[in-house]
């Protein structure tokens, strides 16, 4: 019975956006480590030099540490509390953490209220595909998961569209936090109360299951296992744009903030296509073959681009390989969703931790190689190098239980 309930409830209009609302709203924030990366550095160390730039890009890192510790935590309490408690919990985590940022003081303070906001993603994220693997059957989750997954570069291009035209000046970062960051937080937290059900899964049953058992069917299956340290090590090469890619075309092309924030709006704008186009086709490909596919033909796109002088081809190449990655979205969320059934929240809580580590992990390795050889191009190759060792793991770790 309540599981019709459930069934019924998705149909509803609110049901998906609300999520992808949710979604978008845990994005909004990483503005500060992607376009505004540098004015964060100038602002708490006052030179933008390749040392600082790898010294402030570690904010991800500390919010990974953050991230990993609470998403351990939240597979635990996902087996106790309801998917859509704990995503509320998330978004108001999202909100204290931009408040904080907003106001920091020193580098201190934002290192201590960015893991915070990190903690809220990983909440959401583990959430929001689980309340999709809990309330939609298998053949309308891929384009739940597309749209949801959009929320991301959607935010992208809203927040690049934003700081364009509003935010390009010195100290902006703070007054994009107050009258954007901000309102977005309370309009999620809003659409999450009344677009979400208030649904009551098999409650004593869940009750009745042991923690330890949930982690169990996820940690005892060499696939789901294979899909965990495969979302890590594809989520370590998305650092590269995530981080580091609008710093590499301000420095080496001598581009302004306004023409960069354009730049990350057309890369995010085909984010968006790449993810939906993901979902339309998860299950008429396959959930793992179009993984490896797309990781496959993005890596050598990304290494090209270490080596060309010109930007705008090397705008065009990097926009292709961004599009093609970003297809593979749909097809790694729908594949580690259907990895134990009977654990979902648990297997996204701990896949979200895998995905949060790997950015962290790819943030970590991108500081170093950009510390340690002082030029891009290393950077960029360490990258497309993590992207196929991410091909490999799915190819001979994984298999796709939906495969027919």
């Amino acid at each position: 019975m309540q599981q019709n309930t459930g069934e019924n409830f998705s149909d509803g209009k609110l049901f998906v956006p609300s999520l992808t609302v949710a979604y978008f709203s845990a994005c909004i924030i990483e503005s500060l480590t992607g376009i505004f990366l540098m004015d964060i550095t100038l602002t708490f160390f006052g030179s933008t030099d390749t040392v600082s730039i790898a010294t402030a890009s570690q904010l991800v890192t500390i919010s990974a540490v953050a991230s990993v510790i609470f998403g351990l935590l939240l597979g635990a309490l996902s087996v106790r509390f309801s998917h859509k408690k704990l995503l509320v919990l998330g978004v108001l985590c999202v909100l204290m953490g931009t408040l904080g940022c907003l106001l920091a003081p020193n580098f201190l303070f934002i290192q201590i209220f960015y893991p915070v906001e990190g903690i809220g993603t990983v909440a959401i994220s583990a959430m929001a595909f689980a309340i999709v693997g809990e309330f939609l059957i298998v053949s309308k989750r891929g384009k739940a998961t597309g749209w949801i997954i959009a929320g991301g570069p959607i935010a992208g291009i809203v927040a690049s569209v934003v700081i364009s035209f509003f935010f390009s000046g010195a100290e902006s970062w703070r007054s994009y936090l107050l009258w954007f960051a901000l309102p977005i937080s309370l309009i999620a937290l809003t659409a999450a109360q009344l677009g979400i059900p208030s649904f009551s899964r098999k409650q004593k049953t869940v009750e009745e299951k042991s923690y330890l058992s949930s982690f169990k069917q996820v940690f005892m299956k060499k696939s789901a296992v294979g899909c965990l340290i495969g979302n890590m090590t594809r989520q370590a090469g998305l650092a590269w744009a995530l981080v580091y890619s609008a710093t590499f075309f301000r420095e080496q092309f001598d581009l302004s903030l306004a023409s960069v924030a354009l730049i990350s709006l057309g890369t995010t704008l085909l984010f968006v296509l790449g993810s939906i186009t993901g979902g339309q086709l998860v299950n008429r490909i396959g959930r793992k073959r179009l993984l490896i596919t797309t990781l496959v033909v993005s890596a050598p796109a990304l290494a090209i681009i270490a080596f060309v002088p010109n930007l705008w081809i090397a705008l065009t190449i990097g926009l292709a390989g961004g599009f093609i990655y970003s297809v593979g979205f749909a097809g790694s969320v729908n594949l580690t969703l259907e990895q134990a059934p009977e654990s979902r929240g648990t297997m996204m809580s701990v896949s979200t931790i895998f995905i949060t580590l790997g950015l962290g992990i790819g943030t970590a390795l991108g500081g170093a190689a950009l510390a340690f050889f002082k030029n891009y191009a290393s950077l960029i190759l360490t990258f497309a190098a993590i992207q196929l060792a991410a091909a490999a793991i799915y190819f001979f770790l994984t298999k796709d239980p939906c495969k027919t």
